[in-house]
């Protein structure tokens, strides 16, 4: 069952639903300052953020009145944090662990946690073909294993297991390496497991071809800017068009090859193949990975055309965007 985790101060405790914190909120118990994280999120929000509990919020706590500034997880101790985090899955049987440092990738301990990997807390939890709840099952994960994270897509992860099978999981129903470690690696690490919150579509346009042979080809240019200090990879955007009414006609999913460099932006652009290869496609992607093809052969220049064409059935339509639906942070150590 999903719960919701509280955190007041350095203890931090579950609830069941929104009518226990109602009722915790007007019995004085939680005050507008406690941070609260509701099932399946990755985020931490002030009590007095959600719109169920305001009006019955009493203030209970001093600190209330000068809230600080929300940055990710709050530090908790981390007995609490590795007890409670998992309200409700049990104990896993770890022992001996210490915090961890941000020049580290492992949790200490006789079962070490590396900041990549994952525990299931379903027992057990499905495990899926493609990202989708309630689609093609791919097996069962068992509870306290541990996955290794490939990739996000919305709420779900994309993970592997120590057979090398590989699936997709709800987000609820694991645990990130990253939670049991301090603030500072929390925050470092975030974008490891929120890639989808740093590379970002920015400047982005379109032009339907006048050519009659592609007139239902659109061609896309965007950059993708990578505010993480991880490189960027295994990018997935979607195509949507709509029309002056704002109903979508249309939508499609594009794989670019390549990655975004940390700190950096990138173009996407298209490579066309070879001309003496008859059966040879089209690539699209990012302008790291061309320059980095190009460094070995030069002549790719006169194949390479900015921004990525996309074949679209409907016609006639007034808008189309460009949105990341999944990504993957290259995880390395930090210095």
């Amino acid at each position: 069952m999903s719960r919701w985790l509280v955190t007041q101060g350095d203890r931090q405790f579950s609830a069941a639903d929104l009518a226990e914190l109602k009722g915790l909120a007007t019995q004085g118990k939680l005050g507008a300052g406690d941070m609260i994280q509701p099932p399946g999120a990755s985020d931490w929000l002030y009590a007095s953020e959600l719109p169920e509990l305001q009006g019955v919020l009493k203030r209970a706590r001093p600190d209330d009145d000068d809230l600080p500034a929300r940055k990710g997880l709050p530090v908790a101790p981390f007995a609490v944090v590795a007890a409670l985090v998992i309200a409700g899955a049990g104990w896993f049987g770890w022992r001996s662990f210490v915090q961890i440092q941000s020049s580290s990738l492992e949790i200490l301990g006789e079962d070490g946690l590396a900041l990549t990997e994952m525990l299931v807390t379903g027992d057990p939890a499905p495990l899926y073909a493609a990202p989708e709840v309630g689609g093609a099952p791919a097996g069962q994960l068992s509870k306290n294993e541990k996955v290794q994270l490939l990739a996000k897509r919305g709420p779900m992860y994309q993970v592997k297991d120590t057979t090398g099978r590989e699936g997709w999981v709800t987000a609820e129903s694991v645990i990130p390496g990253y939670f049991f470690a301090d603030q500072k690696v929390r925050e470092d690490y975030d974008p490891v497991y929120n890639p989808d919150r740093y590379l970002v579509v920015k400047n982005a346009s379109w032009m339907q071809l006048p050519d009659d042979e592609k007139k239902n080809v659109t061609v896309f240019s965007f950059l993708l800017q990578n505010k993480s200090k991880f490189e960027m990879t295994d990018i997935v955007v979607r195509a949507t068009i709509r029309d002056k009414n704002d109903k979508v006609l249309e939508q499609k999913e594009i794989t670019l090859d390549g990655g975004v460099a940390r700190y950096s932006g990138a173009m996407v652009g298209t490579l066309q193949p070879d001309p003496k290869d008859k059966a040879g496609t089209s690539r699209l992607m990012t302008s790291d990975a061309f320059n980095a093809l190009l460094k070995t052969d030069p002549d790719l220049q006169l194949r390479w055309s900015d921004g990525i064409e996309v074949p679209m059935t409907g016609g006639d339509f007034h808008e189309a965007t460009i949105d990341i639906v999944q990504v993957r942070a290259v995880a390395r150590k930090l210095e």
